[in-house]
């Protein structure tokens, strides 16, 4: 798959994965369900099968690593989710174009808790990091003006390592829909995370998967293409 360019076509049957923030969550932008659901109608022409099926990952580790009361920052985290699932919920119900059955909402610690990989995956990203100055700026760059501190760092490559397993196939995610799980592609209304690339490139994180023809890569919704890191 070329990089920059649209995808005319998901052959076979997959994964739309939605990694979504909670800052966009809260301020609307990109994220909200409304925005939510255009992405899944954009994306419907280009389905080759209707066998397949989409993941809402809920990411918002970053959010505790604040200096937030940790009870209260869990109980507005939990209602962000709760108030943007349940109406994400209603709009696939109302409009009644997809099966609501084929939507699946995970939160960001399933992949952590599930993965046998996570783990090491994680202490090879923390061993990089030490020893290479320029994944380590690359990081930085994914801190978008936040304190490069340990919180900030574990969140970064917590996130690098979940997309990661999932582009890889290393775990095996809830169907209805799907039969193969041909491919599975990272949608986010922006680029991927600063080092995902790197890492892929120097191949940090072992790379196995020889059937998503997305491993390497995500879409940029708000650009409406496909970011390969090879």
């Amino acid at each position: 798959m070329k990089s920059g360019f649209d995808i005319n076509k998901l052959t076979g049957d997959g994964y739309l994965i939605l990694p979504l923030s909670m800052s966009r969550l809260a301020h609307g932008y990109g994220q909200d369900p409304e925005q939510v659901y255009e992405i899944l109608e954009y994306f419907t022409p280009k389905l080759e099968t209707y066998s397949n099926d989409v993941i809402l990952l809920y990411t918002y580790g970053l959010y505790f690593n604040t200096d937030a009361v940790a009870f209260e920052e869990r109980k507005k985290l939990n209602q962000q989710i709760l108030n943007h699932s349940r109406a994400l919920r209603n709009l696939i119900e109302k409009k009644k174009q997809f099966m609501p059955a084929a939507f699946h909402y995970m939160s960001f610690d399933y992949i952590v808790l599930n993965s046998p990989y996570f783990g090491d995956f994680f202490d090879f990203l923390k061993k990089a990091e030490k020893e290479d100055e320029n994944f380590k700026a690359e990081l930085k760059k994914g801190m978008m003006g936040r304190e490069y501190n340990e919180a900030n760092l574990h969140f970064i490559l917590e996130e690098i390592t979940v997309a990661h397993i999932l582009r890889q196939h290393l775990l095996d995610l809830p169907r209805t829909l799907v039969r193969r799980d041909i491919w599975r592609l990272l949608v986010y209304p922006g680029p991927c995370i600063n080092g995902d690339p790197y890492q892929w490139r120097k191949k940090i994180l072992p790379q196995k998967d020889e059937i998503n023809p997305y491993a390497g890569g995500q879409y940029d919704f708000d650009k409406r293409v496909f970011n390969s890191f090879s």
